[in-house]
């Protein structure tokens, strides 16, 4: 090749590079993801013996498995102060009991406990998987695959069997995710909790969450998300109060306003001149959302 074409050629290529490079380089310097985009804090009055606890999230739009979407009714709970979270996601991954290739699940449910590391604390559903990991502290979880679309879901979790283990009480937590749409209730697995009376503390937390490899925040998706009918042992919880959290340092792309007792949040579109970080939301009625 002469050196003219060859010049040529390595200007070509240069701007083949820049034409394909992300648009991520020239955005705003973001904190590393994942990224909250909203993390809602309910207040449901006091600890108290724990039975069960649900809460319903609506979908507006069916989003691509290629955009990872974390969609967590239960953000972060806490039963006799062990801290747990369970949601909807886009894209997961888990092992199986007798496969332990990490493997891509794609969208489906789970349930994550921390403080664990022993494989003997999960119990998979059939066709379920697990994660057994350190990388954001030690934490056990259960992965369900469900080709989840749009729609409303109620997020359960239940209290189960209980267990003695070298003289130590424990006491299994099953996750449970009913698809009103399908009429289908889908059970994602369990985790083993140390303590056989379990308290469930009163301020419990949701959020919406984009995670994985960066990409341009103008790639998140555009959709609502409705969090509400929130239920502990089984009756409509009181909620004293519940307060939006916007994390500095990642993308204003959600907003989160109080409709009917419910949380109705917006996705994907920016906002504009947010002053505030943390709001109290003024529910329009006294829980039983």
């Amino acid at each position: 090749m002469s050196r003219n074409r060859t010049i040529r050629f390595s200007l070509f290529m240069m701007s083949v590079c820049l034409i394909a490079s992300p648009v991520v380089a020239q955005e705003k310097q973001y904190a590393r993801m994942p990224w909250h985009l909203v993390d809602l804090w309910w207040d449901v009055g006091d600890n108290v013996p724990f039975e069960s606890y649900s809460i319903d999230v609506s979908i507006s739009d069916d989003i691509s498995p290629t955009k990872n979407v974390y969609i967590a009714p239960i953000g972060l709970g806490h039963l006799n102060k062990t801290p747990f979270y369970g949601g909807i996601q886009t894209q997961s991954d888990g092992y199986t009991k007798h496969n332990q290739q990490l493997r891509k699940i794609g969208p489906g449910f789970l349930m994550s406990m921390w403080g664990e590391r022993s494989i003997d604390a999960i119990r998979p559903s059939l066709g379920g998987y697990y994660q057994s990991s350190g990388h954001e502290g030690d934490f056990v979880s259960i992965r369900r695959p469900f080709k989840w679309t749009k729609g409303t879901f109620t997020y359960k979790i239940v209290r189960m069997d209980k267990e003695i283990i070298n003289n130590k009480p424990y006491t299994w937590v099953g996750a449970f995710v009913y698809s009103h749409e399908k009429d289908e209730n889908i059970f994602i697995g369990a985790l083993r909790f140390h303590g056989h009376d379990l308290m469930l503390s009163p301020k419990i937390a949701s959020f919406v969450e984009v995670y994985g490899q960066r990409k341009p925040v103008a790639e998140i998706p555009k959709l609502t998300v409705t969090f509400g009918n929130l239920r502990v042992n089984g009756k409509s919880a009181t909620v004293k109060s519940v307060e939006a959290i916007y994390p500095p340092n990642v993308p204003d792309y959600a907003d989160a306003e109080s409709n009917d007792g419910s949380v109705v949040i917006e996705v994907g579109h920016p906002v504009e001149g947010r002053t505030t970080r943390r709001e109290k939301l003024e529910l329009n009625r006294k829980q039983s959302i």
